[in-house]
């Protein structure tokens, strides 16, 4: 199965009554297995592709489509936000619980599920505890776990550790790379952290500044467990350059704009 996002176009009226276009012919294939990184300028329109992929927003032109899917099969897709977005009122075991129930799995079979998502995240021992009683880290693992638990065609995620301290980002991004090499789940990621997108990444997605369109395409075929190692650091070092004056490039003309329209 592939995503296939085909000449995607975004406009969105301001407050003014004029049409400000954000997208602007988006093209792009998100292959089986693979995982892909959207990273670009603040504004750039990386969040509103993802919505656009997952069904939230309608483009204004162009198409979202997956291939190389049997005739009537409804692909599943999970979201995970920067923001978890778990019920207060329900516990681990039960935030997990919820997509489970929407599709009426039974009991037996939701159950079993659940204990395996619950300690393939590491949350085993709690299941009882509410949100409010888990650090940052673990509450974005509930949120992993409960999307990962309807085992989507497509995973996608917005900006999941940003809210998080350094340390624990750092922590996120490791546990998040041992989770993808167990799932292998199709994957779209959007991040303003560089040194993120090139430690996850099959290809990181360069989007230019408003409107958004595709500059580059950089493909890391490092595997992932050797990329912190210093025998590839030159080549990480490499990447991180390059996406780097890609988006300080774009930001400081943005900013110019801003600048000489004021």
């Amino acid at each position: 199965m592939k995503l296939v996002i085909e000449n995607i176009c975004k406009d969105f009226t301001n407050n003014r009554g004029k049409a400000l276009s954000v997208l602007q012919d988006i093209n792009l294939t998100v292959n089986k297995e693979e995982f892909v990184a959207l990273v670009g300028p603040s504004g750039c329109g990386k969040s509103t592709l993802l919505n656009i992929a997952s069904g939230l927003l309608e483009p204004t032109s162009g198409t979202v489509k997956f291939t190389e899917v049997e005739a009537g099969y409804e692909p599943r897709m999970s979201i995970v936000f920067q923001e978890t977005g778990l019920f207060p009122w329900r516990n681990v075991h039960d935030n997990i619980a919820f997509g489970l129930e929407t599709a009426g799995m039974p009991v037996n079979e939701r159950e079993e599920r659940i204990k395996h998502y619950i300690e393939l995240v590491g949350l085993k021992g709690f299941e009882k505890s509410f949100p409010h009683q888990l650090s940052g880290g673990m509450r974005q693992r509930v949120g992993i776990a409960r999307a990962l638990a309807i085992e989507p065609d497509l995973l996608l995620m917005d900006e999941p550790f940003s809210a998080l301290d350094a340390q624990t980002r750092t922590i996120m991004q490791e546990e998040l790379v041992t989770l993808w090499e167990k799932t292998r789940l199709t994957t779209l990621y959007v991040t303003h952290n560089i040194q993120e997108a090139v430690m996850l990444a099959d290809r990181v997605v360069l989007l230019s500044r408003r409107p958004g369109k595709v500059n580059k395409i950089l493909t890391i075929d490092i595997p992932r467990a050797d990329r912190d190692k210093p025998e590839h650091a030159e080549e990480i070092a490499e990447f991180i350059r390059i996406i780097w004056e890609h988006i300080s490039k774009d930001a400081r003309a943005a900013l110019m704009e801003v600048e000489k329209d004021g």
